[in-house]
């Protein structure tokens, strides 16, 4: 059996992290959402561990898929988007 290439592998941790991050999307049950996303996690420890990829580009497909699916994970604020007045105090 020939071994998968690197983009083989690459293509199918896409696959699973797109699974995970839409059934986290739609609300998916505590149990098979850690199951989805433990065999996505799996799948990138072996190829660490295979030297197929390293962390950082690994975190690149998570940080990418993420993106597609969920949207950013943060938010650039405008300064015009946010009221102070002089009367807000911080609660000690």
């Amino acid at each position: 059996m020939p071994t998968p290439s690197r983009d083989a592998l690459i293509r199918t941790l896409r696959g699973l992290l797109g699974d995970a991050f839409a059934l986290h999307q739609k609300g998916g049950a505590g149990a098979r959402l850690g199951r989805s996303y433990g065999i996505a996690d799996g799948y990138m420890l072996a190829m660490i561990e295979l030297g197929v990829a390293t962390q950082q580009e690994l975190g690149a497909v998570v940080a990418q898929e993420r993106t597609k699916r969920l949207g950013p994970a943060t938010q650039t604020l405008v300064a015009s988007d946010v009221l102070v007045t002089s009367d807000d105090t911080l609660a000690a």
